[in-house]
């Protein structure tokens, strides 16, 4: 595994070396709304980076600024802004980035067009399907509305999906639920949705850190349990639920600390609800952090109470790490934690519940022990990503082939 994966690191290195010796690489160009170092981010990255002994070369195109894009950059590839890029349905400023990204296509003589969530998804397909690529390829990353979403909003996404899908050539889930899903809303194409895992670099993440040093080093009491949370600050995350979640396991008697991994516009919301349930002595905020396999070995539990997901990566990434999860059953988050094996699943929107199952690990080490080493076992090559990366590239020579019929 270890020879495997650092002859992958080292692939956009191979495509520069196959380029300088006259071998014609298949270009990639991937298309990201936002520059975010998050689940879908980084799956592009690994994605990028690691492609190039597959034959293909790869360049994005998302929103200017942000961690993805300098990562990208850092790792010799190019990354192209499209300004006009927003999180937000504006259909003056969307027009604008179809319009810029018709022109970075054009431009670019690439032989896969790669596009990722549903703002990119959409105008990334409408504009490669507008200049006429005979190679376009979607990952459905996980689901672009929630149980909470609107239903007049809901039935524009689909519609939406269902028009896009007429302008790919081939598609991606990075979970069975969610491929289960296009189907079940009606989203057809003329080939079956390959689902591939967002994997993560087994590797990177297989070992130990020095757990005393590092809850020194983020100034967290060596004595009491820790629960960690690694995800972007944003609402569908359930951050608040796991707040409400920590008074009640204050108020049980457990004093547990909660670490806090990440970064995003709900932050001072967040720190606002902590001081107003009176927990903030016990919960620390750590920002970004780019050590999360050491930062991990400073919990006790890993927590994700999403409230919607296509697949949590984060939970394979504690999982490694031989730590216990108590997760939300939502999304594809089954498909990665064994309740009552691995860990715990809990119903969305209910801090008692996440509560509970918080509880019950923190008062039994021996089933916290039990259960990260069953998440440790668990793990497979089919979570990794150099297969994620084998696998895409299956997709990319699909695509071509029926380009080229």
């Amino acid at each position: 595994m270890r020879k495997s994966n650092e002859k992958l690191t080292n692939d956009a290195t191979v495509g520069k070396r196959a380029a300088s010796h006259g071998i014609r690489m298949n270009r990639v160009l991937h298309v990201h709304t936002l520059p975010v170092w998050s689940g879908s981010g980084i799956n592009v990255f690994l994605n990028m980076r690691d492609m190039g002994t597959a034959g293909f070369e790869s360049e994005l195109a998302c929103a200017p600024g942000g961690l993805l894009i300098e990562k990208v950059r850092s790792a010799g590839m190019i990354a192209q802004p499209v300004h006009h890029f927003r999180q937000p349905v504006s259909p003056v400023r969307d027009a604008l980035a179809t319009l810029e990204l018709m022109r970075i296509i054009r431009r670019g003589n690439y032989d896969v067009i790669h596009t990722h969530n549903s703002k990119a998804g959409f105008i990334g397909r409408l504009a490669a399907h507008l200049v006429g690529h005979p190679a376009i390829v979607h990952t459905f990353h996980g689901f672009f509305f929630q149980d909470r979403t609107p239903a007049w909003q809901r039935r524009v996404f689909i519609a939406l999906e269902r028009r896009a899908a007429r302008w790919c050539h081939r598609s991606i889930a990075i979970t069975r639920i969610v491929a289960d899903w296009t189907a079940e809303i009606g989203i057809e194409f003329e080939y079956p949705t390959r689902t591939i895992y967002s994997g993560i670099e087994l590797d990177k993440f297989l070992g130990t850190a020095d757990r005393g040093e590092m809850r020194r080093n983020l100034g967290l009491d060596e004595s009491r349990p820790v629960i960690g949370i690694v995800s972007k600050l944003w609402e569908g995350k359930g951050h608040a639920d796991l707040l409400r979640a920590m008074l009640a396991l204050e108020e049980s008697g457990c004093h547990p600390q909660l670490l806090i991994v990440g970064e995003g516009p709900i932050e001072s919301d967040l720190r606002q609800l902590c001081r107003d349930l009176g927990i903030d002595s016990s919960v620390t905020f750590a920002g970004f952090r780019d050590d999360i396999p050491k930062v991990l070995d400073a919990v006790d539990i890993a927590v994700l109470p999403s409230h919607f997901e296509g697949m949590g990566r984060v939970l394979l990434e504690a999982m490694a790490r031989a730590k216990p999860v108590v997760a939300t059953s939502v999304g594809g988050i089954p498909e990665i934690v064994v309740d009552e094996q691995t860990g715990i699943l809990v119903p969305p929107h209910d801090p008692p519940s996440l509560a509970e199952a918080l509880e019950r690990l923190i008062r039994d080490k021996a089933l916290r022990l039990e259960m990260g080493e069953r998440g440790k076992a668990r793990l497979s090559e089919r979570f990794s990503s150099r297969r994620m990366v084998e696998l895409t590239a299956e997709v990319y020579r699909d695509a071509l082939a029926s380009a080229a019929t």
